[in-house]
């Protein structure tokens, strides 16, 4: 696999979103969220997206430069139209929004509809906890994006809604749960068969509901399913799907699954909700009991095939450290398709000048 360094990542991002004319706050912005979920080790919500952004930004499905509208706004709580606006910019904002609310109300929540790809959700949750919070992000496809099948069935009816905790830990790194409801996000999927590798037992299963390791059968015709979290114990992540739906679809008016066709512009909806610790304690406090909590359990013996104990937040810290030293690596699919941006960039500006970076092996 190519791999690049971070620092190399962050400025070919930005010079490609620069060069399809989104402003420079702007593309470092969406840039260093894609190389950091890249750090972090979530590659399926990281710099492989470029390629999916630059389509979205050709077929107007992204819309730079737009202006988030506040259709109703309170002293807890808003809510947002990100009207088209790269979904990173406008759930920053969001985020900021309902952090600031919080500092005054102690609890505050926004809803935010029309949003694009949004990311890793576990970002806006950083943000929170940066700023002495506790933050809940829950995330739908306004309606589309339905890939996977409910508990019981087999047939696509919802989508992977992510939802993401965020709090403060007293350690280098908070506590952070980012995960989708379904077994697997449909970026990792996709991830597979750009790595061309077969997925893991469990996640999919084909248009008959057969289990299958074939990351294809996702996108054929008629189309597999990715299955609920949980195995065996799927209505739990499909109840929790449902209630993710129920925040981010119907409270922000995004939509909720149902029969017919959508507009990929359309967008997604999300529900983000911020608590200030310090109007409820002692922050010291707080972090000391987490941080507390967080040594007694990764005191535990190691289960068999396990060296020791992560806790949620964990991995992602070891990632960023590892990958700043190390470098990102990418699919070869993923590498080619970005090289292919830049050549067709560079060919089409006479002035446009994107230098690919040097590869570290």
């Amino acid at each position: 696999m190519p791999t690049v360094t971070a620092t190399n990542l962050d400025q070919l991002a930005t010079s490609i979103f620069c060069a399809y004319g989104v402003d420079n706050a702007e593309s470092q912005l969406v840039a260093a969220h894609l190389v950091d979920a890249s750090l972090a080790g979530h590659d399926s919500h990281g710099v492989m997206r470029i390629v999916q952004y630059v389509q979205d930004i050709e077929t107007g499905s992204i819309v730079p430069g737009a202006k988030i509208h506040c259709l109703d706004e309170w002293a807890s709580g808003a809510v947002l139209d990100a009207k088209g606006l790269f979904g990173q910019v406008a759930c920053h904002d969001a985020m900021q929004i309902a952090i600031d609310k919080a500092r005054d109300t102690s609890i505050a929540a926004v809803t935010l509809r029309h949003s694009n790809h949004s990311g890793r959700l576990g970002t806006y949750v950083e943000m929170a906890a940066k700023a002495g919070m506790i933050g809940l992000v829950t995330a739908n496809g306004g309606g589309a994006g339905q890939w996977v099948a409910p508990f019981g069935g087999c047939e696509r009816r919802l989508s992977t809604n992510p939802l993401t905790f965020g709090a403060p830990s007293g350690k280098e790194f908070p506590i952070v749960v980012d995960i989708s409801t379904s077994i697997a996000p449909e970026g990792k999927v996709r991830h597979y068969l750009k790595a061309g590798k077969l997925l893991p037992d469990g996640w999919l299963v084909d248009a008959d509901g057969s289990p299958t390791n074939d990351p294809n059968q996702l996108y054929a015709n008629p189309a597999g399913a990715i299955l609920p979290l949980g195995g065996s114990s799927g209505h739990k992540g499909f109840g929790l799907a449902m209630m993710v739906d129920v925040l981010s679809g119907a409270l922000s008016a995004a939509g909720c699954p149902r029969p017919g066709d959508f507009d990929p512009a359309h967008g997604s909806g999300l529900f983000m909700l911020a608590i200030d610790i310090g109007r409820f304690g002692a922050p010291a406090d707080f972090a000391q009991q987490i941080s507390d909590m967080t040594d007694y359990v990764k005191s535990s013996k190691p289960a068999n095939g396990f060296d020791r104990v992560l806790v949620p937040g964990e991995f992602e810290h070891e990632q960023r450290q590892s990958h700043r030293q190390n470098g990102i690596d990418l699919p070869e699919q993923t590498w080619q398709e970005i090289c292919l941006i830049v050549k067709q960039l560079n060919h089409k500006h006479e002035n446009t000048t994107i230098r690919l970076p040097p590869l570290e092996n």
